[in-house]
């Protein structure tokens, strides 16, 4: 008994592996450029791009850019300051309009996350792949639309 022991935890340790990225796969994929979250709205682009900027506001968030020749928006977050951590952080967010049919805009959404700290050695700058936010936007960004389609239907009436 006590001999199989040892080969039955290796075993065991080992049956996971194969499905655990190598190593070259979570470096490459660390490095990877992140690609941005993509959605589809009803609407011309210039009124998703008025929407878009409704939605920042909303969220609280303090558009810094805005270009309507380029339908592009960077909009900025609060500054978050961490006294136990020495640091502070910050969401930037840039969104891109372009139209993919009639009546129909495309609205491209980038995350990334400005650090500064004493740890840090300075400033950084990470893109992000997966954060809630993605989808908080694009959420109110559907709602904006909606209330404005409304408003214009009411009008119409």
């Amino acid at each position: 008994m006590s001999k199989f022991l040892p080969f039955a935890l290796l075993s065991l340790l080992l049956a996971g592996c194969e499905s655990m990225p190598s190593m070259k796969e979570r470096v490459r994929d660390r490095f990877a450029a992140v690609v941005p979250k993509v959605s589809v709205y009803e609407g011309d682009s210039r009124t998703v791009y008025l929407a878009a900027q409704a939605a920042f506001k909303r969220l609280d968030y303090t558009v810094t850019r805005a270009s309507v020749g380029g339908l592009r928006i960077e909009a900025a977050s609060r500054i978050n300051t961490s006294v136990a951590f020495r640091d502070s952080r910050q969401l930037i967010a840039v969104v891109k309009i372009g139209e993919v049919g009639p009546n129909q805009s495309e609205v491209t959404l980038q995350l990334r996350e400005q650090l500064e700290g004493e740890g840090l050695g300075g400033a950084s700058e990470l893109a992000l792949r997966e954060h809630g936010f993605y989808e908080t936007y694009f959420a109110v960004l559907q709602q904006v639309l909606a209330e404005e389609a409304a408003v214009g239907a009411a009008k119409k009436n």
